[in-house]
C-alpha cells in the first residue's frame, strides 16, 4: 500500500499511515487485517489523536491504538 508502513502485532497485520495535521504537526491512521494481502478485509481506519510533534510520535501513538483494538478483538485471529 503506497504511504502505509505494515506491522505484525499479535499475529495480525496492521498498517499504519502518517498524515500531517493542520496546522501543524502530525496524525496517523491505521488498518486491521486478518491475513496480509487481504485487502478486502480491511474496513478499520482510525485516527490517532494528534497533532504529534513528530512522524515517529504519530506512527507509535498509531501502533498503541491499533494494539488496543486487536486486544479488544480478542488478539489474533483463529483460522
Amino acid at each position: 500500500m503506497d504511504g502505509f508502513v505494515r506491522h505484525q502485532m499479535e499475529g495480525v497485520s496492521v498498517d499504519i499511515q502518517i498524515v500531517p495535521a493542520q496546522p501543524s504537526g502530525y496524525a496517523a491512521r491505521f488498518r486491521v487485517s486478518g491475513e496480509p494481502g487481504d485487502e478486502a478485509d480491511w474496513p478499520i481506519v482510525h485516527v490517532a489523536e494528534g497533532p504529534f510533534a513528530t512522524a515517529q510520535q504519530a506512527e507509535e501513538a498509531a501502533k498503541s491504538a491499533a494494539l488496543v483494538h486487536i486486544l479488544e478483538q480478542g488478539g489474533s485471529p483463529r483460522h
